[in-house]
């Protein structure tokens, strides 16, 4: 995967036209031991943070304390508080992440808040190069799988889609 052509479809592209960090205060960069963003395919090989990365059932989390350079966050931040998912039908989708949910005041408040057209679109272009590869299609359906028996729980996907259409 390259990972350098998938972090450039985003750019600095961000959920909101202005800082959405202000919003919230940051509340998705605090960090902790033991808190982390899911690693996508062979992207910690990538990002070369083998200090930062926890593995566990099979899955690669990258820890943080809250600080780090922008331009070399993994991907599941960049594209936080949405997630590209794969339909039945082999569609990417860019979807709210129902575990942004306690920590994003836009997932929370989606009815009233449009999020910038372009990272939507920029979220749904990464989800289409990760799902060219075999491992990233793979990946991105167990992911999708995961989302849809969170919103059996947290019902997203009844509320607006990220661009509101009206």
């Amino acid at each position: 995967m390259n990972y350098d052509a998938v972090y450039a479809l985003l750019g600095d592209l961000t959920p909101l036209t202005a800082d959405c960090g202000d919003v919230c205060g940051a509340a998705c960069c605090k960090g902790g031991d033991n808190e982390g963003m899911l690693l996508f395919p062979d992207e910690a090989e990538h990002l070369r943070c083998d200090d930062r990365v926890v593995r566990e059932n099979g899955r690669e989390l990258y820890v943080c304390d809250g600080g780090c350079d922008r331009n070399k966050r993994p991907l599941s931040c960049r594209l936080f508080p949405l997630f590209p998912i794969v339909t039945e039908s082999g569609r990417v989708r860019a979807v709210y992440d129902p575990r942004a949910y306690r920590v994003c005041p836009l997932v929370q408040l989606q009815d009233n808040v449009r999020l910038d057209r372009r990272f939507v679109r920029a979220v749904r272009a990464v989800g289409r190069q990760i799902a060219a590869t075999p491992e990233g299609l793979a990946f991105l359906k167990e992911q999708t799988a995961e989302l849809q028996e969170i919103d059996r729980f947290l019902p997203l996907d009844k509320k607006r889609s990220p661009i509101c259409r009206r």
